[in-house]
């Protein structure tokens, strides 16, 4: 069985998907499963954000040598599942991406596959710290990842979707 490959996804790349993917592959990587992140909106080769990398070094994990990537110059082939961290995401990934053909998620709704619609707004979204700028922003956006990783663990472990 290859390793499942997940993908996160946010705007630009620097907060919330990069801090879930090192928070995932914390969690699954040794389990065999590839975790990466890209924007929709980002700009290729950017840092990720100071108060995220404080994050995932106050979990052990290092963001530092994180660059950001465009969702649109990547190939997803092999990628298993696209998750997004707001409904808007998810909602203009599937208008970008008609042709991928993995499965779709939103980070707030464990193991719902959305790839061909859905109600996603039944989800948890994890909103945007950025345009808040404070530390406790980033702080419990973190924590909210963190938890919701855990949540999605038993479906990107199984690669099944309920």
């Amino acid at each position: 069985m290859s390793a499942a490959q997940v993908l996160f996804i946010c705007s630009g790349n620097t907060c919330r998907s990069p801090l879930a993917a090192v928070i995932a592959a914390a969690q699954l990587g040794i389990d065999g499963v590839c975790c990466v992140s890209a924007g929709l909106d980002a700009y290729d080769g950017c840092p990720a954000t100071a108060e995220s990398c404080e994050q995932a070094a106050e979990r052990g994990l290092d963001l530092y040598r994180h660059r950001s990537r465009a969702v649109a110059s990547l190939a997803l082939d092999g990628v298993d599942w696209v998750i997004g961290m707001t409904v808007d995401h998810v909602r203009r990934f599937r208008n970008d991406r008609p042709d991928y053909k993995g499965r779709v998620g939103l980070l707030g709704l464990p193991g719902a596959d959305l790839a061909s619609g859905g109600d996603a707004l039944a989800g948890e979204q994890v909103d945007d710290p950025y345009r808040r700028g404070t530390v406790t922003a980033y702080e419990a956006m973190a924590e909210q990842v963190e938890r919701l990783v855990a949540a999605w663990a038993p479906v990107f472990l199984g690669g099944g979707a309920s």
